[in-house]
């Protein structure tokens, strides 16, 4: 049966709740530092905790191969893989007695996110192709919802002093309950499933991997990190700068990413470019990054949290995994995990790094991983006019895949 004629409202639902949920996961480690350092035995040590966000990218370099499981059997399977990851990673939060055990426990965590994107990302896709951009950078405006509500959530918990572990423990539930649900809801057959399902045989499509597939690769890194450095250290910079309640940043940049991803959408569908998007943006993260470095006071750490939430978190990512997508329809997941993989270095290593500079650069730490972030940006610009080139070049001979089939004639070259 054909993704069209199937109705999979419900399996949309449950992947657009899960990232919602997402949007909460990315943020509540940054919102309860301290508690978690406290009851992992490191009181007070910020640095710990950050180490441990920081195992997400390593998960994710190991489940890199989420992608070709999820091409091979089915988005359900990479779906129900998610929901089970994150369950251990924030129910063992909970139960962890060390640093140790947490840091596996994130490590799993980032196995699942690596699922999450390989299942659910072109689940929508498969189902609705001809909404590919829209539906994929709607995941954004979802996580960006959920980093929204979550600072308002931290308020409730605080006012009715209930435990920052339920909100742990009621992550993991949620994923329980959907994971179970991804055993009954109808999810569409991967390009790769379809083949095997035709009655002719079929030749067989292997991916062609050009520098343009590579650096849409690596903006999984660039676009990633931007947001990452931002949602973990904008409390302390607000802090420097004299804010009596950085909380409220969180609330400033969830509000203008939610408003981005919307008009960015609009205007995608209308005909602006994404390797456009994937260019300008960067570049005016970069521009107000720089201006936040000099000029230290509070309204510009706010104006420069809507910056960020606007150009910096506007659904970058996502459309730089719609574009690579697009370039290997029979291999969605396989071509979204490159993608994964850059975003999985990033929370690895530019966590890391901030980690390092927060325990050696003592109170200026903000303002250095801002020029770090900085010089993030910079290489985005890069990527993105790397891309708008690439893009014009196939234009011109009329490439529109990058995949080729193995019967001796290329259904696709290298457009560089």
């Amino acid at each position: 049966m054909s993704s069209k004629k199937r109705n999979y409202l419900p399996t949309a639902i449950a992947v657009y709740t899960t990232f919602f949920m997402c949007g909460i996961i990315m943020s509540i480690s940054a919102q309860y530092k301290l508690q978690l350092a406290e009851l992992w035995g490191e009181k007070g040590n910020i640095a710990a905790v950050l180490s441990v966000s920081s195992a997400v990218g390593v998960g994710g370099l190991i489940g890199t191969l989420a992608g070709p499981i999820s091409d091979k059997f089915g988005r359900r399977f990479a779906s129900i893989m998610a929901c089970l990851c994150t369950v251990i990673n924030f129910a063992g939060f909970m139960l962890a007695p060390n640093v140790t055990v947490a840091y596996i426990c994130s490590l799993i965590g980032g196995i699942g996110n690596s699922f999450m994107n390989a299942g659910l990302t072109p689940s929508m896709q498969d189902a609705y192709p001809d909404k590919r951009s829209m539906l994929t950078v709607l995941t954004k405006f979802f996580v960006s919802f959920g980093q929204f509500i979550l600072p308002f959530a931290i308020v409730a918990f605080n006012a009715k002093h209930i435990s920052f572990k339920i909100a742990f423990w009621g992550i993991a539930l949620i994923y329980a309950i959907i994971g179970i649900a991804c055993f009954f809801l109808p999810f569409p057959e991967s390009g790769s499933q379809k083949r095997q399902g035709e009655k002719a045989a079929a030749p067989k499509v292997k991916m062609h991997i050009t520098l343009e597939a590579v650096i849409l690769g690596l903006m999984g890194f660039s676009t990633t990190a931007l947001f990452m450095v931002w949602t973990n250290t904008n409390q302390e910079l607000g802090k420097l700068y004299g804010l009596t309640n950085p909380a409220l940043l969180q609330s400033v940049y969830a509000i203008a990413s939610l408003v981005s991803v919307l008009t960015t959408s609009a205007l995608v569908q209308k005909g602006l470019k994404e390797s456009t998007v994937l260019t300008v943006y960067p570049a005016v993260t970069g521009a107000f990054l720089l201006l936040t470095y000099f000029i230290q006071s509070g309204p510009m750490v706010y104006a420069m949290a809507a910056v960020m939430g606007w150009f910096g978190a506007g659904g970058t990512m996502q459309l730089a995994v719609s574009l690579l997508a697009g370039l290997y329809p029979a291999h969605k997941a396989t071509a979204i995990s490159i993608v994964g993989l850059g975003n999985a270095l990033s929370n690895w290593l530019v966590i890391r790094l901030c980690g390092t500079i927060t325990a050696t650069a003592g109170t200026n730490a903000p303002r250095v991983i801002l020029l770090m972030n900085f010089v993030i940006a910079v290489i985005g610009v890069v990527f993105g006019l790397i891309v708008t080139a690439s893009q014009k070049s196939r234009a011109k001979k009329g490439i529109t895949s990058l995949e080729e089939v193995d019967n001796g004639v290329d259904d696709a070259v290298d457009a560089e």
